[in-house]
């Protein structure tokens, strides 16, 4: 049998000798993170990342010190890594993190543990039906709201979908998690905007109802869900004999950051008895702004509201919420198992498994809950208004400009835009030459069948002079075509 002493300085413990070790690999760690170059990028082609990351051996027969692997991941991989703090990556909803969930994320992985039953994580079972409460308090939920942490807003948007589809079958006395679908299904239809998330329609693949169960309403000039479309599909749907089981909201769009009319599709979803689920992934942040929260009046009335943490919260990858009206509806998703979650467990015992549908899952909520407490509302509050004013001011910069459009007036934290006279390929161009270089992570996309360019701005340290900076590069480029 092995000396286990050897592999003492491996394992994580917590008497004083094993903290000693971790807090040595943690330091060697940010080290690692110190880059040689500026800039959102490197300007390394792909080919050229391929062999250098090819050079690493993944696992040698004996291994190589940790300091030394560490050293390796810097040069190899972070000094050629996107760097979201970069006030030129610009491009996706992938913010900077910020410093207390960061050291947190260290003492996640440390402990680890495991958020599917309560005897593997009591006391972090506690924290994140506390995070939830919370959660749904700020949403306006009653106190019965709850919710659960996911990995992402696809997965919280198909746990809402899943739901919705179990909740249709309760009502006509099916239970669909145990006989599948009833006949009716056939009917069922799942309703959101033209632009919102592919995830609705992933659900509904996924759920057996199939991407053409998806329906999809005509939005306006601004990205938002036109209410008389939405009527004009519900009453079609009633004149063929379909049956509307979710309304998805959106509350910021990918592209233009829009916010659905909340209250209105509310009233829509009341009076046909059908779930109203939300997707606030983007701007449920707004919800701690004073200012800002009133784009989202009517999420209250929601059955359930996606938010993503990892977005416009500034917490690293993976962090979600699927915060339900009522909880006692995720018995709607529960299968007991002999080992996990048996039914018997005492008195208060929650295990999260059966709200969810993962199994083993990381406590990301206690990354959350230290920003919270660090930074308070009031200091998020502002970065997030600073971040919206950015925005508006890219829009009347690109406004100004001879070569370039907008898209739609920003109301949120993304401004797209087109350049007049210039074609698609143009625009790509512009995009790819930009991200080859190194100089910005700008972002593509097609906004009712066109082309456009976009800026997400994610950083609170970026300034007005970066935005300057920002628009002249891409004018500049242009002018090179």
């Amino acid at each position: 049998m092995s000396d286990t002493r050897d592999w003492h300085d491996l394992v994580v413990t917590f008497d004083s000798d094993g903290l000693d070790v971790l807090a040595g690999a943690a330091s060697a760690a940010i080290e690692s993170l110190r880059r040689p170059t500026s800039g959102p990028r490197s300007d390394w082609t792909p080919a050229a990342l391929h062999h250098l990351v090819r050079s690493l051996e993944i696992c040698p027969d004996d291994g190589v010190p940790l300091n030394t692997v560490l050293t390796e991941l810097g040069s190899v991989v972070w000094s050629h890594g996107v760097v979201p703090s970069d006030p030129a990556c610009v491009a996706h909803l992938h913010p900077p993190t910020l410093v207390p969930a960061v050291v947190t994320e260290l003492a996640i992985a440390a402990t680890n543990q495991s958020m599917d039953s309560w005897d593997q994580s009591p006391a972090a079972t506690e924290v994140e039906l506390h995070l939830m409460s919370w959660l749904a308090d700020l949403i306006g939920f009653p106190d019965i709201g709850s919710g659960v942490m996911t990995s992402g807003g696809t997965a919280s948007n198909v746990l809402a979908i899943t739901l919705a589809r179990s909740w249709a079958a309760k009502k006509i006395g099916v239970d669909v998690l145990k006989s599948g679908l009833p006949q009716e299904a056939a009917s069922w239809r799942i309703l959101c905007s033209d632009q919102a998330h592919f995830s609705v329609q992933r659900a509904a693949a996924q759920l057996g109802l199939g991407r053409d169960a998806v329906l999809t309403v005509e939005t306006t000039s601004l990205g938002s869900m036109d209410v008389a479309a939405l009527d004009r599909v519900l009453d079609q749907m009633s004149r063929t004999g379909l049956v509307p089981i979710a309304i998805v909201a959106t509350a910021g769009t990918t592209d233009l950051g829009a916010v659905d009319p909340l209250s209105e599709i509310a009233e829509r979803a009341r009076r046909h008895d059908t779930w109203f689920h939300v997707d606030a992934a983007v701007a449920g942040a707004f919800l701690l702004s004073e200012r800002l929260a009133p784009a989202l009046s009517g999420i209250e009335h929601a059955d359930s509201v996606t938010v993503d943490f990892h977005k416009l919260w500034w917490q690293p990858f993976n962090a979600s919420a699927l915060v339900i009206r009522e909880a006692e509806r995720f018995e709607l998703l529960r299968v007991r198992s002999n080992y996990l979650d048996r039914g018997d467990e005492l008195d208060g015992v929650v295990n999260l498994v059966g709200r969810s549908l993962d199994t083993s899952r990381r406590f990301d909520a206690a990354k959350v809950v230290a920003t919270l407490r660090t930074l308070g509302r009031l200091a998020l509050a502002e970065m997030l208004e600073h971040l919206v004013d950015l925005s508006r001011y890219a829009g009347m910069k690109i406004e100004a400009h001879p070569l370039l459009e907008l898209v739609a007036s920003p109301t949120s934290v993304t401004c797209a835009f087109s350049a007049p006279g210039f074609s698609d390929d143009d625009l790509r161009h512009v995009q790819q030459r930009l991200l080859a270089r190194g100089e910005m992570i700008l972002g593509r996309t097609r906004i009712k069948d066109r082309a456009a360019l976009k800026f997400t701005f994610m950083n609170p340290l970026s300034s007005i002079d970066d935005v300057d900076r920002l628009v002249h590069l891409v004018a500049n480029e242009l002018g090179t075509l």
